[in-house]
């Protein structure tokens, strides 16, 4: 396989991963967002060679890397709707997402048995 056509694979590669990202982010899925991670990891390893690559090749996986530079976008956009989302319902139920134990679920329940001594 020829350099060109390793790198447009890895370009691919990484706007499948992004893709796979931004779907499991739209209906949440863990599972999902894991393996897209592993896509992700997997699509930088390929295209750590991108440096070398001449003009012309660079040319060839333009394209496809301007694709993966929109499904980036698009996961960003999710993402941070999804962070909004977990937020906002957490605030309604007088909670937070930050790692004040004063403010977690436990904390809440403390006092109901949860934390009874003998």
């Amino acid at each position: 396989m020829s350099t060109s056509s390793s790198a447009q694979t890895a370009a691919v590669g990484l706007r499948r991963a992004l893709d796979a990202a931004a779907a499991a982010l739209a209906h949440p899925d863990v599972e999902a967002l894991l393996a897209a991670e592993a896509g992700l990891t997997a699509a930088f390893a390929d295209l750590a060679f991108l440096r070398t690559l001449g003009d012309a090749e660079r040319a060839s996986v333009r394209e496809e890397l301007l694709a993966a530079e929109s499904s980036l976008g698009r996961a960003r956009r999710l993402g941070a709707s999804l962070t909004d989302f977990v937020a906002l319902s957490l605030q309604a139920r007088g909670q937070s997402a930050g790692y004040d134990p004063a403010q977690t679920t436990a904390a809440a329940l403390h006092g109901r048995g949860f934390h009874a001594r003998a």
